[in-house]
């Protein structure tokens, strides 16, 4: 009895052992064994057999647009040390070069790499070699690979093999960056010229994944190498090339930032205006918390120096306009909808302000949106907004917009370029990890040092809609 126990807590321990705790920063460059900053952008991370492959362009103290570019390999098995591999490609056309994919065929068992190179830009082409192994060399099959839309030329693009092998491209043409989804032949080095037709444009950079037999594709506007980032709409299928419908944008702030609105600092004269919009609706406000929270209770503190005077009218026999007060609406978002809130108001009003107090049954929300009933007949100052719990202001993280932009137009929220969205084998199940180039982060200005964010695991609502992401500083993982 003794020995089996002994057994059982040896093999425990073996498995407790082999979880490994990686905690992701991207607050500073990755550097491989030898101290240096891993240069590979626009590609991809694979695991093969246990071990992770970071593929990527390597652009070196360059504007990216040269001929110098070339594809470079990593490897490690914990995300974190990353061993130096050589070149993918030898004695490759000369050419400027980008997005490298490599994606592995069971039934071939040979390492595929798909690649984008111009033998002059804007001349896209798509190139495909192989490799009976992960790191190369690979040797170029095809320097030319035809495509549905190739007479428009090609550029970024993303590969994804699906549950049964299938292969798939997602690519955008160079005329119009119009995007879309092409089945690959059964040994991926070529297409079938089977095309879902065209589901974006003005995009680039796009993205494929399956869960829950969903298929998602991401990708957003065009951005060449921009300091500010682009964004990532999220398309939704049951069907891998066909049937996408856009369901968000994950990477753009939801409207115009009103930090004053909920910074606790209350004051007459420091106030957000909330304006109507040309339909002469006011602009909605919205509110969005670190996680869900539990509320019954808004207060609306509105500065009432927001009605005229009587300046020049000496036969007028009032000296201001009347103090009115506004009535809202209050909607919490759920599942993919903005359900509406049964309120009940109660207003005061002292030398200054007017508070507005909202009560309702409790809500469990990340997200909520206040809007003005339109009748109100001037534009709104509001100095603070608080929402509690039962009296219990709600501690820490909350952030505040207007909702006033089209959501194409608002500033990204992490100011990177996608590249890939990772499957990511972690002890909680397969997780999703959005990738993106942090273009002109290196502190040197030397490109090829330019950091990568790497996201904490995407967050998935009931319906399968992925929540807005936010900066993170550093996560951590447990990997089997």
């Amino acid at each position: 009895m003794k020995i089996r126990l002994l057994t059982l807590f040896f093999f425990i321990t073996v498995f407790i052992s082999a979880e490994k705790t990686v905690s992701i920063s991207n607050l500073r460059p990755r550097t491989d064994t030898n101290g240096q900053i891993v240069d590979a952008h626009d590609g991809r991370i694979s695991q093969f057999n246990g071990v992770f492959y970071w593929y990527g362009t390597a652009y070196g103290n360059t504007s990216g647009f040269q001929r110098s570019n070339f594809y470079q390999s990593y490897s490690s098995t914990d995300l974190t040390n990353w061993k130096k591999e050589g070149p993918l490609l030898k004695n490759e056309p000369s050419g400027v070069y980008y997005r490298p994919h490599v994606i592995y065929n069971v039934k071939t068992k040979k390492y595929v790499l798909w690649y984008n190179w111009y033998a002059q830009l804007w001349d896209g082409k798509f190139g495909v070699a192989v490799s009976t192994t992960p790191t190369g060399p690979f040797k170029i099959v095809n320097s030319d690979v035809k495509v549905f839309n190739s007479a428009d030329g090609v550029g970024d693009f993303g590969l994804f093999v699906d549950d049964d092998g299938t292969a798939y491209i997602a690519y955008n043409t160079i005329n119009g960056h119009r995007g879309s989804v092409e089945k690959l032949s059964t040994d991926y080095l070529s297409s079938t010229l089977e095309n879902g037709g065209f589901l974006t444009e003005n995009c680039e950079a796009g993205a494929m994944f399956k869960r829950n037999d969903k298929y998602y594709l991401l990708t957003d506007n065009t951005c060449c190498f921009c300091t500010q980032g682009s964004g990532a709409r999220v398309y939704v299928s049951d069907k891998p090339m066909s049937g996408y419908l856009q369901r968000s944008n994950i990477n753009r702030f939801p409207g115009t930032p009103a930090p004053m609105l909920v910074d606790g600092v209350l004051s007459p004269n420091l106030y957000t205006t909330i304006r109507k919009n040309p339909d002469g609706a006011f602009t909605p406000i919205q509110i969005n918390f670190q996680g869900d929270s539990i509320f019954n209770t808004i207060k609306v503190i509105q500065f009432t120096g927001n009605r005229k005077g009587t300046c020049g009218d000496t036969l007028s026999a009032q000296t201001h306009e009347p103090i009115l007060t506004p009535s809202f609406e209050v909607q919490y978002w759920k599942n993919g909808y903005w359900i509406p809130v049964r309120i009940s108001e109660k207003a005061m009003s002292s030398s200054v302000y007017t508070l507005l107090d909202l009560r309702f049954d409790p809500i469990r929300a990340k997200r909520l949106r206040i809007l003005t009933n339109k009748n109100y007949p001037y534009y709104l100052m509001i100095n603070e907004i608080e929402v509690s719990e039962n009296q219990e202001m709600l501690s820490g993280g909350a952030q505040a917009f207007l909702i006033d932009q089209d959501p194409e137009k608002c500033l990204p929220q992490i100011p990177g370029q996608q590249t890939y969205v990772m499957p990511l084998q972690t002890v909680d199940g397969i997780r999703y990890i959005w990738m993106a180039d942090l273009w002109g982060s290196a502190s040197d200005n030397n490109k090829g040092h330019d950091y990568q964010y790497w996201g904490a695991p995407l967050e998935f609502d009931p319906k399968g809609d992925i929540e807005p992401m936010k900066w993170v500083d550093t996560w951590r993982v447990i990997l089997p």
